[in-house]
């Protein structure tokens, strides 16, 4: 059933006229939602970054599957000072 999904999701993305960008961008969100579909989750915390934005992830795993979601381009960084918020600082004040 999550396969028919996925492969409605992926037609519905790609022949959708209302969406923008190029062949080169649809063509990478393409692969990021592959590698999502069959991605095992190791839980290492990961950096990764778009055009206009830095996000903190649990795994790579997730980074693909935001990625596919939002119809954005993440890419895996290094974590470099001040690029991700501190994983050890996001669940401050939980508990």
């Amino acid at each position: 059933m999550l396969a028919i999904i996925f492969y409605f999701l992926l037609l519905f993305i790609f022949t959708d006229s209302h969406i923008v960008g190029d062949k080169a961008h649809l063509s990478e969100l393409k692969k990021l939602c592959e590698h999502a579909y069959i991605c095992f989750h190791d839980n290492i915390i990961v950096c990764g970054k778009s055009v206009n934005e830095a996000r903190t992830f649990l795994d790579l795993c997730d980074l693909y599957e935001y990625s596919c979601e939002y119809n954005m381009v993440f890419r895996h960084v290094k974590e470099e000072e001040g690029v991700c918020p501190n994983p050890k600082e996001l669940n401050k004040g939980a508990g």
